[in-house]
């Protein structure tokens, strides 16, 4: 304990110091490892909040990926490298930035009567946050280039989670009991426990998935623990939204890579209230009351739903204007629901493009998962068609979407899908062809360099 104490001191001084010389290194050409150190911040907003007494130290993430952007551009400028990998999630990506810039346009006119944007605006920083996400994403796509990268940034986001494992059971140990459940926040400081418990399952999903696909040896034991660590916190975070969203997950997990489990789900799911902790229960149950009549806080939700309706109607098409809701004052400030926050703020048009932007990752994760020319590959790309399914149902009850720290590693996991499937759909050669291949260098080329000049 005191090693941890130590660390916890030094920490900040040394990722900050370290994050300096990586965005530095970055715009020099360096930009992987650069994106691993991001890769692994994400979700620690502990570790950022602390970096914030250092000079600049609240834009280290914006100055990691200014370098990873300078990087990008330079080299795309000064080699033969083309400058945008071909994805099939550009296009819509693309479109999803340019509206929610213009719903923020919308939304300062709605407010403020002109359609000025102050920067210091907190829905202009909400936005610039989420737009982030896009970024990181075309980032992991143009900068991982091959097979061993995008298991080490795999490799990362484990080590990250286990950081995320450590706080979250310390902090369920030290609060146990309904009432206190709210000051569980695992590594996310300023959100909840719901987000820790969604942040939680539509990773370890993921991480399953390629469990299911991986040979024995430690790293499978490893993942293993991972995954085992996890479920607990998720367990006992009695988020009912984590609850439903994992059942999801696991039953469209088990009908693709082993039905027999879904025995022992369905059997779980049918006595649930046998089976689950006593606390588990009376979460899940404290929806209604003894009369069968909503609780307090259900019925709060069902109001806020209908005066966000009542917002809708009046601006069906393109919505009152990006992080206009919570401005206005209103019972609870939020929608507690994505599908009813994006219609009232971002109208049909941005609901719209949400479940288009959801279904073309769904298509991306299937897509590797059919034609990947290796077992890792399909796992991850069923991993991240799982969890589009998984995040569907997270959003029932919240904003588990815009939040950079819930929804940064979706948005890296796309990344290396959509690379992996560049991978597999390129330079991969038929059996028959790469044969013929061989016969032509061994006929053309001296013994000693044939394995130089095939694999060349």
């Amino acid at each position: 304990m005191g090693i941890i104490a130590s660390l916890k001191i030094i920490a900040p001084m040394l990722f900050y110091a370290g994050g300096i010389l990586l965005a530095i290194l970055a715009v020099l050409g360096k930009a992987r490892w650069t994106l691993l150190f991001l890769v692994f911040l994400i979700p620690l907003r502990n570790i950022l909040d602390k970096i914030q007494q250092f000079p600049a130290g609240n834009q280290l993430l914006d100055m990691l990926i200014f370098g990873m952007l300078a990087s990008w551009i330079f080299s795309a400028g000064s080699t033969t490298k083309k400058f945008m990998e071909k994805s099939s999630l550009n296009t819509i990506i693309f479109f999803l930035v340019m509206y929610t810039i213009f719903s923020l346009w919308i939304g300062s006119a709605y407010i403020e009567h002109h359609a000025i944007m102050v920067y210091d605006d907190s829905r202009v920083t909400d936005a610039k946050n989420f737009c982030l996400l896009p970024v990181v994403f075309f980032l992991t796509l143009n900068h991982i280039q091959d097979k061993k990268w995008v298991w080490r940034v795999f490799l990362v986001i484990c080590a990250a989670m286990i950081l995320m494992g450590y706080y979250t059971t310390t902090q369920i140990s030290e609060f146990s009991s309904l009432l206190s459940r709210q000051k569980i926040h695992g590594t996310f400081q300023f959100l909840g426990p719901n987000e820790v418990a969604a942040f939680l399952n539509q990773y370890t999903i993921i991480l399953l998935s390629v469990y299911f696909y991986m040979k024995r040896g430690w790293p499978k034991w490893f993942l293993l623990g991972l995954i085992t660590l996890n479920l607990y916190c998720i367990l006992f975070l009695f988020s009912r939204g984590a609850y439903l969203g994992l059942s999801i997950g696991f039953c469209l997990l088990f009908a693709f890579k082993n039905r027999k489990l879904l025995i022992p789900l369905l059997l779980i799911l049918a006595f649930w209230q046998v089976v689950l902790p006593e606390k588990a229960i009376e979460r899940i149950k404290s929806t209604h009351n003894d009369h069968g009549e909503l609780d307090e806080s259900s019925e709060r939700r069902v109001k806020i739903w209908e005066q966000a309706f009542e917002l809708f109607r009046g601006s069906p098409v393109f919505g009152i204007g990006y992080g206009v809701f919570r401005s206005l004052n209103l019972d609870l400030g939020d929608t507690h629901n994505i599908y009813m926050k994006l219609l009232v703020e971002q109208g049909v048009v941005g609901l719209l493009i949400f479940l288009v932007v959801v279904v073309c990752f769904m298509k991306e994760g299937f897509a590797l998962y059919q034609k990947g020319d290796d077992d890792m590959s399909k796992g991850l790309g069923l991993g991240l068609f799982i969890c589009m399914f998984v995040l569907l149902g997270n959003n029932m009850f919240g904003d588990r979407w815009a939040y950079f720290e819930v929804s940064g590693y979706l948005w890296v996991f796309a990344g290396l899908v959509a690379r992996l499937n560049a991978l597999s759909g390129g330079a991969v050669l038929p059996q028959a062809i790469k044969e013929t291949a061989v016969t032509r260098v061994q006929a053309t080329t001296p013994h000693k360099k044939i394995r130089k000049s095939y694999y060349k």
